[in-house]
């Protein structure tokens, strides 16, 4: 019998699972979507370029929404190694070693009374508690049956509108985050060009810039590529963004140093 039990909770489970992982993959699948999809549109707001101009395949979508993720936990990294830092640094990091020791203190002897036997003026204590929760329990007073019956539908739902706020905040509260991500990361990447114009990695040696070059080789644009497709090129210089189309015998070049 008992046997037979566990292969049914085994076959329930194998059953299961399945339902749970597309459960999951429905969820976050979107919200992956949604995620990479807010970030290349805050960063492409940043050079004042729409997005209607410039699609890009769900592929890439998911590629920015894995690089948002990222940014995200950088962001964690770095917040949790400043806080790191903050707590091991005196005075705090002596506030620390005296609570570690108060704590470790309190348990030893709690571990410690609970081996010995109880103080009377305790055991009169734990039985004035008791004889209170009793008089109070919701069986024996009809003043705390009434409360229960107000609170705990009250709680139910005021339970069910916080989940309800808190799934929606959270649902939009990350692709406003990723967009604002997004936002900064093309911003940095401005204010460089604004400070240090067109330069040379130190380690690539390959220049910031892309030059538009026309069938004779002549320059007609330089400065940061923001996205181009089969129809339009769109191009970031000093004085704002430049959006002009693209003919087959234009040429794209990136500088080396």
């Amino acid at each position: 019998m008992h046997a037979t039990i566990t292969d049914q909770s085994k076959r329930k489970k194998r059953v299961t699972a399945p339902f749970v992982v597309a459960a999951i993959a429905a969820i976050l699948t979107p919200g992956a979507y949604l995620l990479g999809l807010s970030y290349y549109q805050g960063y492409m707001s940043a050079f004042g370029v729409e997005t209607d101009g410039f699609p890009i395949s769900a592929p890439d979508v998911y590629v920015f929404s894995y690089q948002t993720v990222g940014y995200f936990l950088l962001s964690i990294g770095g917040a949790a190694a400043n806080l790191l830092g903050e707590i091991f640094r005196p005075p705090m990091v002596y506030w620390l070693i005296f609570t570690l020791c108060l704590c470790i203190g309190g348990v030893y002897w709690f571990l410690k009374a609970r081996k010995m036997a109880p103080h009377p003026l305790l055991c009169k204590l734990f039985e004035k508690v008791k004889w209170i929760v009793s008089k109070l329990h919701w069986k024996n007073n009809d003043l705390t049956r009434s409360v229960g019956f107000v609170v705990i539908p009250s709680y139910g739902l005021l339970s069910i509108l916080s989940v309800s706020i808190t799934v929606a905040l959270f649902w939009w509260l990350l692709p406003l985050s990723a967009y604002s991500k997004g936002k900064a990361v093309a911003t940095e990447r401005i204010k460089l060009f604004h400070d240090k114009g067109c330069y040379a990695d130190e380690k690539s040696k390959w220049n910031n810039c892309f030059l538009v070059l026309d069938e004779k080789g002549n320059e007609l644009h330089e400065g940061l590529l923001i996205a181009m497709n089969d129809k339009v090129i769109a191009i970031f210089k000093k004085d704002g963004s430049y959006i002009f189309t693209r003919k087959d015998d234009f040429m794209l070049r990136r500088k080396l140093h």
